[in-house]
């Protein structure tokens, strides 16, 4: 019941996600030519979304490439530790139930047995929570780097500009008929 719930919530968040996405870019493509050059910005609900579907992905949609790929990698890596992990527990626990129904068995052997499998499974209970944990941080990590890619981006667009200004000049020109003064902005 609470994986159904989970998932809805997910999908729910993927639907607004995406859907404020749609709304910013419905309203670049309506903009003049001139606004049109103007830099698209990374929604952070919707890069936090990404990687509750798979993590890596909100950092991959916010230029975020290293720590995405590191995300990917954390949670890939945990995946497997516990499916190995889980395995070698289940062969070691079927060791064990066989050692305690043999009438034959040691009592040292059965403990030391006991031991080997619940050591597979503390290593496999580590590896899901260090799973979980990365897959947290993707979620934290991926709406801070789309906030920090919106930032830099209006930074350098608010630099462009500044550039942009610092290029006025004063022209000054005669026709036969004509004598004109004027400020110039060029782009």
């Amino acid at each position: 019941m609470r994986l159904l719930l989970i998932i809805s919530l997910l999908l729910f968040n993927l639907h607004a996600g995406f859907a404020q996405e749609a709304e910013n870019n419905t309203n670049t493509e309506q903009q003049t030519p001139e606004t049109a050059e103007q830099v698209k910005l990374v929604s952070p609900i919707g890069a936090i979304v990404r990687s509750a579907v798979f993590p890596g992905w909100g950092q991959f949609h916010s230029r975020s490439y290293f720590r995405g790929s590191l995300t990917a990698l954390g949670v890939g890596g945990s995946i497997v530790g516990v499916l190995l992990a889980q395995n070698s527990f289940r062969n070691r626990y079927e060791a064990y139930e066989k050692l305690v129904w043999d009438p034959f068995s040691n009592e040292k052997v059965i403990l030391e047995s006991y031991a080997y499998a619940n050591q597979r499974y503390k290593l496999r209970t580590f590896f899901m929570y260090t799973g979980i944990g990365i897959w947290l941080y993707s979620l934290i990590d991926s709406y801070v780097s789309a906030n920090f890619y919106n930032a830099t981006t209006l930074i350098q667009s608010i630099e462009q500009d500044a550039q942009n200004i610092e290029k006025l000049g004063i022209e000054i020109g005669a026709t036969p008929s004509h004598f004109y003064f004027g400020i110039v902005k060029t782009f």
